[in-house]
């Protein structure tokens, strides 16, 4: 017993250490985005230690220290998605020019088609985003263009295909591939309430021995750049792979300038569905300084690895703003 947490105390501070360090690799990225179970982990370790360690010895005060401070940094780190910290993104509790936007990574291999379409039909979002969508899930949803009379489909068979789905008009969309080949993202003008909304789909590739990191970070950066090519209202969403607080999605946000809805909000982890102990929230929309919050839910399984994610944004003082400014 003692053996064994000696062990789990030393992993657990090595992997800490690990999860500081700016190097693109999967075997990084797993402790950052695993942050708040290691979190957990060291505090019960820490609890265990002052129980059944003898407190008058050198090494175990070096595990008290060592799993003190290491509990303290990822808090730090994770404090802002919390209740506690302040919103980057004010609340609205009404609004006469709301958008429902609704993304879901359906898993490709799911067969469950009617718990998404079940879901569609109850949430109604005007805004519609799967990813990891085939033919087959393609083939099983297309009626829903007797819904949403506007759509961008891009059907792949490696995990990576996307469909959208809007019941606003679209202009300049396009499939672009701005990284890997096999990789596509949406890039799509939404005219909505005589407004011009920009939106960007993403899914790239997640941090894994046979993945290349730096390409889903370098994908993040491209998009983030293109944000700022214009002064237009911009959503960014998806399966992005990745937590808020990782070292690329703030450096992400940073360039771009988009906020998080979850920041003072909670975690709403989406990943993974089908193992209640191990969860993180890796899909997300982002959104600019022009929207207000109505609603941000995570949503019933839909048989999926992934839970649905719903956000409804408000854009009442852009339009009256830009009413204003026109007279």
């Amino acid at each position: 017993m003692i053996f064994v947490l000696h062990g789990l105390i030393a992993f657990c501070l090595i992997a800490s250490a690990i999860s500081t360090l700016r190097i693109a690799k999967w075997w990084v990225k797993g402790w950052d985005v695993s942050r708040v179970h290691l979190t957990w982990v060291m505090f019960i370790l820490l609890i265990l230690t002052i129980i059944f360690l003898p407190l008058n010895n050198l090494s175990t005060l070096f595990y008290l220290i060592g799993l003190t401070l290491a509990i303290i940094h990822h808090a730090i780190i994770l404090f802002p998605y919390t209740i506690f910290h302040k919103t980057e993104i004010e609340r609205a509790d009404k609004s006469d020019f709301a958008l429902k936007f609704m993304t879901v990574n359906v898993r490709e291999k799911n067969k469950d088609y009617q718990n998404l379409i079940d879901l569609v039909n109850e949430v109604k979002p005007d805004l519609l985003l799967l990813t990891e969508t085939n033919q087959a899930w393609l083939d099983k949803v297309l009626f829903l263009r007797e819904q949403y009379d506007y759509t961008i489909f891009q059907p792949q068979e490696n995990t990576y295909g996307m469909l959208f789905f809007s019941k606003y008009a679209l202009k300049n969309s396009q499939i672009k591939f701005l990284v890997e080949d096999d990789v596509p993202s949406i890039h799509t003008n939404i005219e909505f309430k005589d407004k011009i909304i920009q939106f960007f789909g993403m899914h790239p590739r997640p941090p894994a021995p046979s993945n290349k990191s730096e390409h889903k970070d370098l994908e993040l950066i491209k998009i983030a750049g293109i944000t700022n090519e214009n002064n237009l209202p911009t959503i960014v969403g998806g399966d992005l792979n990745d937590v808020g607080w990782s070292k690329i999605t703030q450096t992400f946000k940073m360039i771009s300038g988009l906020k998080d809805p979850r920041v003072g909000r909670g975690f709403y982890n989406t990943y993974n569905a089908l193992i209640p102990i191990f969860r993180v929230p890796i899909d997300h929309f982002f959104l600019s300084k022009e929207f207000k919050l109505l609603k941000i839910a995570r949503l019933k399984k839909i048989g999926s690895d992934h839970f649905p994610v719903l956000i409804e944004v408000d854009l009442s003082n852009y339009i009256e703003d830009e009413k204003i400014h026109n007279l």
